[in-house]
């Protein structure tokens, strides 16, 4: 079993800004799947279950994301090493996919709340570009919807990032770091 993981803010207010790149990219996956997404209070996430893998978009902020994973992790009995994060990441240029395993947090404060909760960096993150423009506050950039321009670009950047995502499910990490990076 593996889990695949949308990190984002709920609530209408975040529903499209770039920090919720996470759960749309996990919303296109389940839609694309056939199957439906069911809220626990217990595991703090809506999720989406297959007899092979648990999709999940933690209930918590994003800062607080790694409390839904750990408590999905322990009730599935997944380990760290078959976990997928799918975040927005400063770091790469706007629309630039790319897959990892065991790497750094790099001040995502949705992937260190992860790393804390699973006792190390030790499972896969499929980041997605959003880009950092210079004298801009991040978390104030994050939390702001999507640009025009960006969002011309959006549904292709959604469905690679699900065909990544089908990738590690059928492949594994490495496979689809070979394909996708």
């Amino acid at each position: 079993m593996k889990l695949v993981v949308g990190l984002g803010n709920p609530g209408k207010k975040y529903r499209n800004t770039r920090h919720n790149l996470g759960f749309m990219v996990v919303d296109a996956l389940v839609k694309s799947e056939g199957i439906s997404w069911r809220v626990s209070r217990d595991l703090l996430c809506y999720f989406a279950k297959t007899s092979d893998f648990v999709i999940i978009k933690p209930s918590t902020f994003v800062n607080k994301s790694g409390e839904a994973v750990r408590s999905v992790a322990e009730f599935f009995k997944i380990a760290p090493d078959d976990i997928l994060v799918i975040h927005d990441d400063l770091d790469l240029p706007s629309g630039k996919v790319r897959i990892s395993f065991d790497s750094l947090a790099a001040g995502h404060h949705g992937v260190e709340s992860v790393v804390e909760s699973l006792g190390g960096p030790e499972f896969g993150r499929l980041r997605i570009g959003i880009g950092s423009p210079e004298n801009v506050d991040a978390e104030k950039f994050v939390l702001e919807d999507f640009s025009v321009q960006e969002k011309k670009g959006l549904g292709k950047l959604v469905e690679r990032c699900s065909e990544a995502i089908k990738s590690y499910l059928d492949e594994g990490i490495d496979a689809t770091m070979n394909r996708f990076n």
